[in-house]
């Protein structure tokens, strides 16, 4: 009498739990993997975004001390600008000596620098959900009237 070869039962369903292991860890991976890049492409729309705005920040008008928000993408990216004026953003330059050692600069309007802090959020704001970029800003003030 010869025995039939093959796998057993006990064996084929061992295989199967093995495979079944194998596919639900690669699932999860591939799943964290699209979860990773979405979350990078925000990322980058939010730093388009950010980009974008401290560029146009004090072209069309002037940059004035507050605050200004805005949604952007219909909705999907929240926007907040604080500016604000620095009180002597280059305090060395105003010293006795520093006035004695260059050219007369009297009469010579000295440019208003101002911090500008943007904060970018989308979803729920987490802290994984939100982006921040902070630059400086020369404007020379407007000519007084009279």
């Amino acid at each position: 009498m010869r025995q039939a070869r093959g796998f057993t039962l006990l064996e084929v369903l061992v295989a199967f739990a093995l495979l079944a292991g194998a596919a639900v860890l690669l699932l999860g991976l591939i799943a964290n993997g699209l979860r990773a890049t979405a979350r990078a492409e925000r990322v980058n729309e939010a730093t388009a975004h950010a980009r974008n705005l401290l560029d146009n920040a004090g072209r069309i008008e002037r940059l004035r001390p507050g605050v200004q928000s805005g949604e952007l993408d219909g909705g999907r990216f929240r926007w907040t600008l604080q500016v604000r004026p620095l009180a002597e953003p280059w305090p060395e330059l105003g010293t006795p000596a520093a006035r004695d050692e260059g050219p007369d600069l009297t009469g010579i309007v000295e440019p208003v620098v101002h911090a500008l802090e943007l904060r970018i959020e989308w979803g729920r704001g987490a802290a994984d959900e939100r982006l921040q970029a902070r630059t400086l800003r020369a404007a020379f003030p407007l000519p007084e009237a009279g």
